[in-house]
């Protein structure tokens, strides 16, 4: 899979000091994703920018895991590249259980939920804690997760990441539009720009990939650790 990834100012303001009704994109931020995955097994993400220098390594097989920002000018976490929706499509419930925990959702009761537009959804999580996600009660597909991010005043943020423009994939329905908003104001959009399925992954070229970045990153750390 392939994604493109578009940044957003949440908080720009426009000349009269209020908050711009339509989002302010910012191009230099923006940045595009390629998605190794095999269900229960492998997820390799590659970030990179436009010019294709890779920003960041996500690489998770079976037991091993690197997660490592590569250029010193633009640091991304491993929630900002991670790409949500795979993981909740796994056919295994650790899988899909692993993907609620990383979007902050611990505690798991379901029941239906009905919108202030009277749309009915399953919602997995705690409504009143503001941790859950909302799915499609026919189809099962993700509709939208919500979460809240806590400042140092003691309010928060509401972060809810909505997917959308469902396509079938063989066999199988993807989102192909998530969309991020704070205090729903748009901050990323992600889009699937292409999806193909490989008889192989090329996994020892990957591996290695990885294997060369951990040395990189363990010698970093002495070095700095030196100092």
């Amino acid at each position: 899979m392939e994604t493109v990834v578009q940044v957003f100012d949440p908080f720009a303001k426009n000349a009269d000091g209020e908050f711009s009704k339509n989002p302010v994109e910012l191009p230099v931020r923006s940045f595009k994703q390629v998605i190794h995955w095999k269900d229960g097994e492998i997820l390799i993400v590659e970030t990179q920018d436009e010019q294709g220098q890779i920003l960041h390594f996500y690489y998770e097989n079976k037991d091993e895991l690197l997660s490592i920002s590569l250029n010193d000018n633009r640091t991304l976490e491993t929630e900002d590249i991670l790409p949500h929706q795979l993981r909740f499509r796994s056919r295994y419930e650790d899988d899909r259980s692993r993907a609620l925990e990383e979007t902050g959702i611990i505690y798991k009761a379901i029941a239906y939920h009905i919108s202030d537009d009277n749309h009915v959804f399953l919602r997995i999580g705690d409504f009143e804690s503001g941790h859950f996600a909302l799915l499609n009660p026919k189809t099962f597909d993700l509709i939208s997760i919500h979460n809240r991010l806590w400042l140092e005043d003691e309010n928060w943020l509401e972060l809810k990441i909505v997917f959308k423009n469902y396509e079938t994939y063989r066999w199988q329905t993807y989102a192909k539009v998530t969309e991020y908003f704070l205090d729903n104001r748009l901050f990323k959009r992600t889009t699937v720009s292409k999806i193909r399925t490989l008889s192989r992954l090329p996994i020892k070229g990957l591996q290695e990939q990885a294997w060369k970045l951990r040395r990189l990153q363990t010698a970093t750390l002495q070095n700095n650790y030196a100092l």
